[in-house]
């Protein structure tokens, strides 16, 4: 993935548009007086960077040539970066497309997405999660259960911090959440130890199987799967049955709400990282409340 890389060692990765300066909006923000509120842009264009001056006061110098302001300028691999200052010197050490991320604006580090999903503020805490849709849409869900589009380039907060989001491009490491492993729907399958230890995992097709194996996490699943199994047998009307509120599961599975949050952000990284279209949807949040539920209609447990 692109990075530019300072003389002093720090290290950025870029965004498809990179704004480098001293305003709030830029990804790539620089504190000297030398450098201007929107100083240059580093942009992914036609298959490359490009290096663009935005009429800085005091300029910017590729391989210590001063650029023409408004004028793009191809980098490769190894260039050297000054903005305003000799001693604002930053080296392109990689050139390859842009990855999707998100990057904080106050500090510059960039969180990266992996097969079509990403948790902010962490993994273990995610308080938004990004994730590449099957209609090939970037969204954001928060844990009120809301879901909304992202755009590139679209700045969103999350545990009180702003980030900039980069979609990137449609690629292999995103694309393996938009797989399709045929038109039916999917059944899931739990074979579970007498004692509960071992919780084994199966996505039934019309004409395959994935078999997802025994993890922790499983176990969520499973009582979400048992709930929706039990409102269904009392007569629940479909929309409705299956749902538990966060905190009456947390206590089921005695962990805390934000440990929920974590295991359903692993469980969606699993289906992902065996490239399902699942991945998305095998958790369902009911919007504006706390309420949570299997995505999967089609279930069977077995005991062994």
């Amino acid at each position: 993935m692109a990075e530019l890389r300072a003389w002093n060692g720090a290290v950025r990765l870029l965004l498809s548009q990179h704004l480098v300066g001293r305003a709030s909006e830029c990804a790539l923000r620089l504190s000297g007086s030398y450098v201007s509120a929107q100083h240059a842009l580093l942009r992914w264009q036609d298959r490359s960077w490009e290096l663009v001056d935005r009429g800085s006061r005091n300029g910017t110098r590729l391989d210590g040539v001063a650029l023409v302001p408004g004028r793009p300028y191809r980098l490769a691999k190894g260039a050297t970066i000054t903005f305003g200052h000799p001693d604002e010197r930053w080296t392109v050490d990689d050139v390859s497309a842009p990855q999707p991320m998100v990057v904080e604006l106050e500090s510059g580090d960039a969180l990266l997405a992996s097969h079509g999903l990403l948790a902010m503020p962490s993994s273990a805490a995610p308080e938004c999660t990004l994730f590449l849709d099957v209609d090939e849409l970037w969204k954001v869900e928060t844990q009120d259960g809301s879901v909304r589009p992202l755009h590139d380039g679209e700045t969103l907060e999350c545990a009180s911090k702003r980030y900039r989001f980069c979609a990137a491009h449609f690629s292999e490491a995103t694309a393996s959440v938009l797989q399709t492993t045929g038109s039916d729907e999917p059944g899931l399958r739990f074979s579970v130890s007498s004692d509960e230890e071992f919780v084994e995992l199966t996505l039934e097709y019309e004409s395959r199987r994935i078999a997802l194996g025994s993890r922790a996490h499983n176990y969520l699943l499973l009582t979400l799967a048992r709930t929706y199994l039990d409102d269904s047998a009392a007569g629940t009307p479909p929309e409705s049955s299956g749902w538990m509120d966060k905190e009456e599961l947390a206590d089921g599975l005695r962990m805390t709400p934000q440990q929920v949050d974590g295991e359903v952000f692993r469980i969606r990284k699993h289906f992902a990282q065996h490239g399902l279209k699942e991945a998305a949807t095998i958790i369902e949040r009911r919007a504006r409340t706390k309420q949570v539920r299997l995505g999967i209609r089609r279930v069977t447990i077995d005991r062994r």
